[in-house]
């Protein structure tokens, strides 16, 4: 690290020391920096430790964070039998627990604290590591630089799931290990990480298909006429896949069945969609819209994609991913989430291929169509953290949050 650095480094760090919202601002300018890394990290836990949640869903706030934190409540007073049957439960593949990876961090918190904050500072911990490494794909890049283009570039990256998701913990972090992995998988072509996207389903079980579609893009990989074909027609035919799932439901162990059931239920997909107000309708269909013109605008720019191997790759995987994704699209806890998993890759393939000013217009109607999202999340985060996170230091909200 030369002076420069070391003074960069420093002014960052005693910023974040004075308030972690400018700390973290200002690495936004630097954002290749190791230093700037740091500090995306530890505004990551703090934001976990400053989480903030009611005891109990109430009108403000119904989110699953509540959910965790009651959770976690009902478990701070379990023994080491009782987690042993939640445990049973699991591995039986049955009832219970459809996942492992919340409940035992939720059970090793509650044996040191019954501070709910601390248990959502080690969620914290883990998703932000994932986030970052893969962001760096994007980011260590020759072609990433300071400019506006490679700014907007990492914010599509980012968004796609925010720090905000650790209030969903389970889906969201298994979501950036997915990613992690398929960047390794396809982009730097080491199978060795299909043994960390195999422990994805104990972080959230739906990622089973995640698995199931890995295993596809490998085996087809060199069947790019025949994905960009079903891509299309998956537009056509999600409507297929609430048969699909229900015709091989009764084969599955009861745990996945009644997952499943959960997703294709008419009556739960009805309530879902009459508390949904009309525009939440009109503002979904924007982002979907753009992500599938972008692939086609892959597919029409393939020749000059293939000059550059490595997104290539990972623009292959993105054929077999979003024919999925829409097939699945009407199902909103597969379709609906998994759709986000795309945008990293995206990002990647536009930095790395049409890394030129004339594309800049592109990324700015991206994020304007995905711009409701973003104010919705922001408004969330306001719902989960108090006064105190935006106004004051680190080492005061270390104090409120785990020390009182």
């Amino acid at each position: 690290m030369n002076q420069i650095e070391k003074k960069d480094a420093v002014i960052k760090f005693g910023l974040f020391a004075f308030n972690p919202i400018i700390g973290f601002g200002i690495s936004l300018l630097h954002i290749k920096s190791n230093s700037s890394y740091l500090i995306f990290f530890l505004f990551s836990f703090i934001f976990g430790i400053s989480f903030t949640v009611p005891s109990d869903r109430t009108i403000g706030y119904t989110g699953d964070g509540v959910a965790y934190r009651i959770k976690f409540n009902r478990i701070s007073n379990y023994d080491t039998n009782e987690f042993q049957y939640l445990v049973d439960d699991y591995v039986e593949f049955d009832k219970g627990e459809k996942d492992i990876y919340a409940i035992a961090t939720t059970f090793m918190v509650s044996r040191v604290t019954s501070n709910y904050h601390w248990l959502f500072g080690v969620y914290a911990i883990v998703f932000a590591f994932f986030m970052l490494k893969s962001l760096r794909f994007l980011t260590e890049q020759k072609e990433f630089t300071n400019s506006l283009f490679c700014f907007l570039l990492a914010i599509m990256f980012i968004m796609s799931n925010p720090i905000f998701n650790i209030n969903g913990v389970r889906f969201w972090t298994a979501a950036w290990i997915g990613v992690y992995c398929l960047f390794q998988i396809f982009r730097n072509n080491d199978k060795r990480y299909i043994v960390l996207a195999c422990l994805t389903p104990l972080v959230h079980v739906s990622f089973i298909v995640y698995l199931v579609v890995i295993l596809i893009a490998l085996l087809t990989k060199k069947s790019n006429q025949l994905w960009i074909v079903l891509f299309i027609l998956s537009f056509f035919v999600s409507e297929v896949s609430f048969f699909f799932l229900e015709s091989v439901e009764t084969y599955l162990p009861e745990f996945i069945s009644r997952t499943i059931r959960i997703y294709t239920d008419p009556e739960i997909i009805a309530t879902r969609q009459e508390s949904e107000v009309w525009y939440q309708f009109i503002f979904s269909w924007p982002p979907k819209f753009i992500v599938n013109i972008m692939i086609l605008f892959f597919y029409k720019n393939r020749k000059l994609i293939e000059h550059f191997p490595k997104s290539y790759n990972l623009y292959l995987f993105l054929l077999v991913w979003m024919a999925f994704v829409n097939f699945t699209m009407l199902i909103p806890s597969l379709g609906g989430r998994f759709f986000q998993l795309a945008l990293p890759f995206i990002a990647y393939i536009w930095l790395t291929v049409f890394n030129q000013r004339q594309y800049l217009r592109w990324i700015s109607i991206f994020l304007i169509c995905f711009a409701p999202s973003y104010l919705y999340i922001i408004n969330l985060i306001f719902k989960v953290t108090e006064m105190e996170f935006y106004v004051t230091n680190p080492f005061y909200l270390i104090y409120k949050y785990l020390l009182q």
